[in-house]
């Protein structure tokens, strides 16, 4: 008796973890958050060496072409041009700098969603017509890939990704010609979550053996009783 019921235990334990739903992760950078004017960097040493940025398990790199290059920047809250009432992130190499996320330590993931907007207001910009090219190294090979029209450099835009589930990698690049922006990006949503592995039971199945060890368990229960 007390195994049956250990086993009806166990068997909704396996099945309330793989139906488990997974729960998004926001890097918000708010750790680089700082009052008053002026920028974070977060630069190279003294080789272009890969300069990166950690936050809720995920790595943002890139490499710089010059030794000494700053690797990426945050504007201070009072730097009202760049700052849009959220701390955000950019790449500082502003000739065609490669930003690559990916999750700490490897494995896949899903981007589900950014914030985005052209690096500063002082700078002439041209709505609907500068766009960042987002690419995405797919877990089972190939890519897929999602271009952003940039609609203003005084606030933040949302952008909803579509297809970028089980990736190993996300790039995109800075602006390097007349109609890519320079951009900087907020409140990056990803899901962590590994796949649900092969061997485990589909919930219908589990259900019906459930009901199964249920109704032995009591047929068990009423023979010991009658003896």
């Amino acid at each position: 008796m007390k195994r049956l019921s250990l086993g009806i235990f166990s068997l909704f334990a396996v099945f309330l973890s793989a139906t488990a739903a997974a729960t998004p992760v926001t890097i918000g950078f708010d750790p680089l958050t700082v009052a008053g004017t002026g920028w974070t960097s977060i630069v190279h040493n003294v080789s272009a060496t890969e300069t990166s940025y950690t936050e809720s398990g995920f790595v943002l790199s890139t490499t710089g072409n010059t030794p000494g290059q700053s690797g990426f920047g945050s504007a201070h809250t009072g730097q009202t041009d760049y700052y849009f009432g959220s701390t955000s992130l950019f790449n500082d190499d502003t000739n065609g700098g490669v930003t690559v996320l990916s999750k700490q330590g490897g494995g896949s993931f899903s981007l589900i969603s950014m914030k985005i907007a052209a690096m500063t207001n002082t700078w002439s910009f041209y709505p609907g017509q500068e766009y960042v090219v987002f690419t995405g190294l797919l877990a089972s090979g190939g890519t897929v890939s999602q271009s952003v029209l940039l609609l203003n450099n005084t606030s933040f835009q949302t952008v909803d990704f579509s297809g970028f589930t089980d990736v190993v990698s996300v790039s995109w690049a800075q602006g390097s010609a007349a109609t890519k922006a320079f951009s900087q990006f907020d409140d990056i949503v990803v899901d962590a979550s590994p796949a649900a592995p092969a061997d485990v039971p589909e919930p219908a199945s589990i259900a019906l053996l459930g009901v199964g060890l249920l109704a032995l368990t009591r047929k068990r229960g009423k023979s010991d009783t009658a003896a």
